[in-house]
């Protein structure tokens, strides 16, 4: 099983759009192959992001997913003396780097340049959904 972070621009992308990169990532932590991987301040942006009004996402929806953050992993990382373009996304990479994979799953590469990554590695949704395809057919 992969232990991946996965930035909140994935997670709105796959709630709102069920049959993109995105939602294939999703559906892989729903049916076990990835355990989605967060800490207090990663739960807290999903909270605040999903809640969004413009984001007109379903209440259900949102519902569901927070609920199943309760069978995946919370971790607690070792603070990066590091800052990036945004730093509410330094939780991210601390996150990544209290794990095995290392990985974090986003669409926004630019917030993710190789100097904040400290080893952690980034993947976009579609190379993410690359990697989960050739788990299903080596």
């Amino acid at each position: 099983m992969r232990l991946w972070v996965i930035d909140t621009n994935i997670v709105v992308s796959g709630l709102l759009n069920p049959h993109g990169a995105s939602a294939r990532v999703l559906d892989a932590v729903l049916d076990g192959r990835v355990r989605l991987v967060y800490d207090a301040r990663i739960l807290a942006e999903y909270r605040d992001v999903l809640h969004r009004p413009r984001l007109k996402l379903a209440p259900d929806r949102i519902a569901a997913f927070l609920s199943g953050l309760q069978s995946q992993m919370v971790v607690t990382p070792s603070p990066l003396a590091a800052a990036g373009p945004d730093p509410d996304d330094i939780a991210f990479v601390e996150a990544a780097l209290a794990t095995s994979d290392k990985t974090i799953v986003t669409g926004n590469l630019a917030d993710y340049p190789p100097e904040i990554l400290h080893g952690a590695r980034v993947l976009t949704p579609a190379q993410a959904a690359a990697e989960l395809a050739r788990d299903l057919h080596p």
